[in-house]
């Protein structure tokens, strides 16, 4: 039951992201983002980074759920699995470091007001449907940079990484007692892999159309 759960969610998650990385080559990168002076460009460096380790973290974790599909026939190997685990918790913790010094330095210059106006008078349901995209979750986006609350969004996807980083360790603590955890900690896994990118992913888009 167990392995057949893990290929279904496996497959549905990994036709979820591959369609999310063909709306915009990154998650939540933004080239211009929309701060004052060139911290704009600092800003969009680092975006790019975190974006980087957060592909790669998901990468890691689906060849953990590799490690538990093919499980059924020799048993879990627990410390290949556990590798895959530390190295996408570690990816996800870099973005997460990224993040913070991404509000932090987003804070000290303030917005550009030109481009912020913009985020204000977008419309995101209409290129929501326009472009095949879920209403729902742009209304999730649209709610910090429709309101230009760019560091909001920011605080956002930084508490996102961190629930997906508290999930990856409740898994590695299982797997140093050399048991795999329950189907509802890996399909949370897998959920909060598709969301986090998703709401980055989203606003990317818009960044790129403004």
């Amino acid at each position: 039951m167990k392995r057949r759960l893990v290929k279904l969610i496996l497959g549905v998650v990994l036709i979820s992201v591959s369609i999310v990385c063909l709306h915009a080559v990154m998650v939540v990168n933004d080239p211009v983002a929309p701060f004052v002076g060139k911290t704009s460009i600092q800003i969009g460096d680092m975006i790019t980074d975190s974006a980087s380790e957060l592909l790669q973290s998901a990468a890691e974790a689906y060849l953990f759920l590799n490690e538990v599909e093919i499980a059924g026939r020799n048993g879990l190997n627990v410390n290949a699995a556990l590798q895959r685990v530390d190295m996408a918790a570690a990816r996800v913790q870099q973005a997460l470091n990224l993040f913070r010094e991404i509000i932090v330095s987003g804070r000290e210059a303030g917005y550009e007001k030109n481009r912020l106006a913009k985020l204000q008078t977008f419309s995101y349901d209409q290129f929501a449907r326009e472009n095949g995209l879920s209403t729902e979750e742009m209304s999730k986006v649209s709610v910090y940079l429709g309101r230009g609350n760019v560091l909001g969004f920011y605080r956002r996807h930084a508490l996102n990484l961190q629930n997906l980083l508290g999930t990856l360790q409740s898994i590695r603590a299982d797997l140093l007692q050399g048991k795999l955890s329950e189907n509802r900690v890996l399909w949370s896994l897998l959920q909060q892999y598709n969301n986090t990118m998703i709401f980055g992913n989203y606003a990317s888009m818009v960044f790129y159309k403004i």
